[in-house]
């Protein structure tokens, strides 16, 4: 099976490659750069630190429900 290969440039003689099948529909094509969207805006929170473990949602949970119980 032959694949294409495209490489995009980073910074610091970085790459990134991506490795694609020949035969590509517009469908697979537009499922890809939707996959791509959200996978790239997963790494985007992971490398900013935006991500919130699960523990520190349930607390902020139980924080919410003792303020609307104090009320």
């Amino acid at each position: 099976m032959n694949t294409r290969q495209l490489s995009f440039s980073l910074p610091g003689n970085e790459a990134a490659v991506l490795m694609l099948p020949p035969a590509l529909t517009p469908e697979t094509l537009q499922l890809l750069e939707i996959a791509l969207a959200s996978t790239l805006g997963t790494l985007r929170r992971e490398v900013r630190g935006d991500t919130i473990d699960a523990g520190s949602i349930e607390y902020a949970s139980w924080l919410q429900t003792d303020r609307t119980q104090a009320h």
